[in-house]
């Protein structure tokens, strides 16, 4: 059984907090603490990896604190093999602002749970709510390093995070334009004070490629002669080639004869040497055209159904876009029912035929 036990210092005015645990057929285990919490947190954790058997002895002495598990994951490179790295080190500046003081052995799964509790409470940087699906991507930041903790170097018995479920996403987006809405947006893009927003609009409903991959594009990345872009930079890591179609070319063309040497990006901006910005194009070029609930993204998601409209394969697809997973993949495909119901009626056309109803 675990005791906890208040303490008076010498300075007859502070107190600490002394925990021990004692089962019968192991060694007495004690730790000092500065909060009853923290005690009451170990002793539990303790008593509970010693009945699993997962309680190494003379681990315990050892204080690690989770600043010099970040320390110490950053400087091992594991952060070489997380597809993300600099969406995971923000993640990870927040949990050592919140948890950098922690001894690791205080990191219950209670003690995350309540931690990940008020980050869901709290406000993001711009004063919104934070979605479950932002939750979950900082909890698994923090769930890899304590992985790490425990698997390589050993400073734990488990990963406290195994033990707390994901928190329930929203189902993601499903915004496809439809036909009319894309020759509105086409016919505004090209009315828009940036030259570059009907070239880039056109790519990313031909292509399916991220807007931020295409942004990233340089001229040596465009092989006018077999009508190819090659992605080097993409969202999971792995480089692939698009293919362009005509109008694309054609549009590509004027700009690369007067492009500027010093400047390799495709859609390079005027006054600076980084990418452009065309959220304000893009924005007012949907309002004119009278589109809402739109986001660059919705390309992608209108790519893929339209394609599949026409008879792409999911490998097909798999190569034009980019995807790891086909789980990944269905989420972009949103076939209309009526398509669907064309190979309704051509498969039943098929097995039934000649046979009377």
């Amino acid at each position: 059984m675990a005791s906890i036990f208040k303490r008076k210092l010498k300075d007859g005015k502070s107190f600490k907090w002394r925990a021990v645990v004692r089962l019968n057929g192991y060694p007495t285990i004690c730790k000092t603490f500065d909060r009853k919490q923290e005690a009451e947190d170990w002793a539990a954790d303790t008593e509970r990896r010693i009945k699993q058997g997962k309680f190494t002895f003379y681990q315990h002495k050892q204080q690690h604190t989770y600043k010099d598990l970040l320390d110490r994951f950053i400087r091992d490179g594991a952060l070489e093999h997380h597809r993300s790295a600099k969406d995971t080190l923000r993640h990870l500046e927040y949990w050592k602002e919140r948890l950098g003081a922690y001894g690791l052995v205080h990191l219950t799964a209670d003690r995350i749970g309540k931690e990940r509790q008020l980050f869901v409470e709290s406000l993001s940087m711009l004063g919104k709510p934070r979605s479950a699906a932002t939750v979950n991507r900082y909890m698994a930041s923090l769930s890899a390093t304590l992985s790490y903790a425990a698997q390589q170097l050993r400073w734990i018995g488990d990963n406290p995070c195994l033990n707390l479920k994901k928190l329930k996403e929203n189902p993601g987006r499903d915004r496809v334009l439809s036909e009319d809405e894309i020759t509105r947006l086409l016919a505004e893009s090209r009315q828009s004070k940036s030259p570059y927003l009907y070239c880039i609009i056109l790519l990313s409903l031909t292509t399916g490629a991220r807007q931020g991959e295409l942004l990233n594009l340089e001229w040596k990345h465009i092989d006018f002669t077999n009508k190819i872009a090659y992605i080097k930079e993409s969202k999971n890591g792995h480089p692939r080639s698009i293919a362009l179609c005509d109008l694309v070319i054609e549009e590509l063309k004027q700009p690369y004869q007067y492009r500027n040497p010093q400047k390799p990006l495709v859609f390079a901006s005027k006054t600076a040497f980084g990418r452009i910005d065309i959220k304000k194009a893009w924005q007012q070029a949907l309002k004119r055209a009278n589109i809402t609930n739109c986001r660059a993204h919705d390309m992608r998601h209108t790519f893929c159904t339209l394609a599949v409209a026409q008879g792409a394969s999911n490998l097909q697809l798999q190569t034009a876009t980019g995807h790891r997973t086909l789980s990944m993949l269905v989420h972009y495909t949103h076939m209309d029912v009526e398509v669907t119901k064309q190979f309704s009626n051509q498969i039943s056309d098929q097995i039934l035929k000649g046979d009377p109803l």
